[in-house]
């Protein structure tokens, strides 16, 4: 289905706003680094939470959901639901602290927390590692997801058959994105993200990311509706999956695995008990920390990430797999005998993930398409233009002022971001050719930086963390990873992620012991800016600031945390109910779960208030 002129109207009009929100903002960016890359450490929570949201809410993620449902169920979610456990952990007992640092970067912690030319070195590794691979990962896979979305709607052999055809002739046969079209809309995208981000820095970013939020989430739920709508409603929906798949329908409609297979069940626990501590960002780290130092105060970072774990797991998740859901209903996994396969449904035979775009250009009147093509290229930009500054915050923060131009002006430091911003977004363009399967992305990712998850949680509630720890488990969980994709493929990806795991926790374990620790002098210095939780007996002296007993604040934040858990589980469990299971108990658990996360932001605000 084409786009109708409404449709582009709506779309080009909300291009127009982000180009004109980074043009206002450039002056107010453009003061120095800390105005450009942490907006001058004054958002206010709701703002920093829906940024939160917005920047994971990507055009990846609704394609990764579609075919998640169709492979292993709903519960096949538990691949990122099970990451609830780790952003708990950011709000009850890490939020605040990365507050207090006052860095612009988390990879400039390192040289807050440790000491010595190994923190140094340590600096400026993660700072190309983050900038040039993780965060270019991340952002192929997004960039990609949506070259599948516009691939639906957007054709461009029909609106400029000339320009089509003069990429056809020099479009390279093994990338990717076979489609020159697909090509032509994700450079058009990604280059306005690109100018609206590198002229009003993270204020932009975050002014930009509030609209794009409520944009992606009004037009994900309309979707849903119309979806639902098309199948003769909820109760009709369900009843057409139980004809369509009666031996699978408890699989794919159940909140935890059924009937699992060894390898099923493997993968299951291993989400809930490892996955979640050992991403690399499970102190929220990355992006989560640039908008955590970029909040008014600690109080501001606790509030806008508790808001982004409820808007993360409860708002955003049901519109995506309710049209998973009815994917396999309009597209059944197996074609029926004798039925005509069109080639929508014969590319999503071969593409689940393509079901949600597919599904889009079906069944969306114009207007309605219009709106959700807008909210998907919101969704979009939203993730790109977070990655774009934050990459670049590395390149110039962490690389180019602490060891190329130490001496450098601000002006030339603004700059210099907005000229990493380019090269940020030309090399995640390169990896974007690479990236077929969103999903597969995601599982290379989590396994290659999963030999930080220990050592990042471990250096803020334990003094004998090092440098050293933090090398020794990134580079042992890089060279495992790389080898256990290229001489063991076959294995399942929660295999390779325990072994991985495993090893990079023994050479993280080794090295912290093996190597000096930091200086009692950087420790205590560290100590008193941060006021971290946990196990500092070592450093704590009389003369420190804060009347505390090693301890016992980390057990009453993680009393918090645990609680927090119990009450995410029973919130999610309640949505699961009133969609697909008994709506009376949903509601009876909605009502359980609100009360119990009043009590939370209660005690957890007194909390903090006696702390202070």
């Amino acid at each position: 289905m084409q786009l109708a002129w409404i449709d582009w109207a709506i779309i080009l009009g909300y291009l127009l706003f982000t180009v004109g929100t980074g043009f206002a903002l450039r002056k107010l960016a453009s003061k120095d680094m800390t105005s450009y890359f942490v907006g001058n450490r004054a958002f206010p929570w709701w703002l920093i939470g829906i940024s939160m949201v917005a920047t994971t809410f990507a055009a990846d993620t609704p394609l990764a959901v579609t075919g998640i449902v169709a492979k292993d169920g709903i519960s096949g979610n538990w691949f990122w639901w099970s990451l609830a456990l780790s952003h708990l952990m950011v709000v009850f007992v890490l939020a605040r602290l990365w507050r207090r640092t006052n860095v612009i970067t988390d990879a400039e912690f390192i040289e807050l927390r440790y000491d010595g030319k190994s923190a140094t070195a340590l600096r400026a590794f993660k700072a190309f590692f983050f900038a040039l691979v993780t965060n270019c990962i991340t952002m192929g896979w997004v960039i990609r997801a949506m070259g599948k979305i516009v691939h639906s709607f957007v054709r461009w052999e029909e609106l400029s058959p000339g320009l089509y055809a003069w990429m056809a002739g020099w479009w390279p046969s093994k990338s990717a994105i076979s489609d020159p079209g697909e090509g032509l809309s994700i450079l058009i995208m990604a280059f306005v993200a690109l100018f609206y981000a590198s002229m009003g820095g993270l204020a932009s970013v975050v002014v930009t990311d509030l609209v794009q939020f409520l944009l992606a989430m009004g037009g994900a739920i309309a979707f849903a509706w119309y979806a639902v709508d098309y199948v003769g409603g909820l109760d009709s929906l369900l009843e057409r999956l139980h004809v369509i798949y009666p031996t699978r329908v408890d699989g794919i409609l159940g909140f935890f695995p059924q009937g699992m297979t060894a390898a099923a069940a493997g993968a299951f626990v291993t989400y809930l008990t490892v996955q979640w501590w050992a991403t690399h960002n499970s102190d929220g780290g990355g992006y989560f920390a640039q908008r955590l130092v970029a909040a008014r105060d600690e109080h501001h970072a606790y509030r806008g990430t508790l808001l982004f774990a409820l808007c993360h797991y409860l708002l955003r998740t049901w519109p995506w797999i309710l049209v998973g859901l009815v994917a396999l209903v309009v597209y059944p996994l197996v074609p029926a005998p004798g039925a005509e396969i069109s080639s929508e449904y014969a590319r999503v035979l071969g593409d689940r993930e393509a079901a949600y775009p597919v599904l889009i250009a079906k069944l969306l009147p114009p207007g309605l398409m219009g709106l959700l093509a807008a909210s998907l290229i919101a969704a979009f930009m939203s993730t790109i233009d977070t990655h774009i500054n934050w990459g670049s915050s590395y390149l110039v923060n962490d690389v180019y002022a602490r060891f190329l131009r130490p001496k450098a002006s601000d002006k030339e430091l603004v700059l210099a971001g907005r000229l990493a911003t380019v090269l940020v977004l030309v090399v995640a363009l390169a990896v974007t050719t690479q990236i077929d399967s969103v999903k597969g992305a995601w599982e290379f990712f989590t396994a290659l930086g999963a030999g930080l998850g220990l050592p990042h949680l471990l250096r803020w509630v334990w003094w004998r963390v090092s440098a050293a720890s933090e090398l020794a488990g990134l580079v042992s969980a890089a060279l495992v990873t790389a080898l256990l994709y290229l001489v063991a493929p076959e294995l399942l990806y929660f295999q390779k992620l325990l072994i991985t795991v495993g090893v990079s926790a023994a050479a993280m374990l080794v090295a912290t012991f093996l190597f000096q620790p930091v200086a009692p002098a950087h420790l205590q210095q560290f100590y008193r800016r941060v006021r971290p939780f946990g196990f500092w007996g070592q450093v704590i002296t009389e003369g420190t600031a804060v009347n505390w007993r090693a301890g016992g604040g980390l057990k009453k934040a993680l009393a918090q945390w645990a609680a927090a858990a119990v009450t995410m589980l029973v919130s999610m469990f309640a949505l699961h109910q009133v969609f697909v299971g008994t709506r009376w108990l949903g509601v009876l658990l909605g009502v359980v779960a609100a009360a119990g996360w009043w009590l939370l932001a209660r005690v957890a605000d007194r909390g903090a208030r006696c702390e202070q």
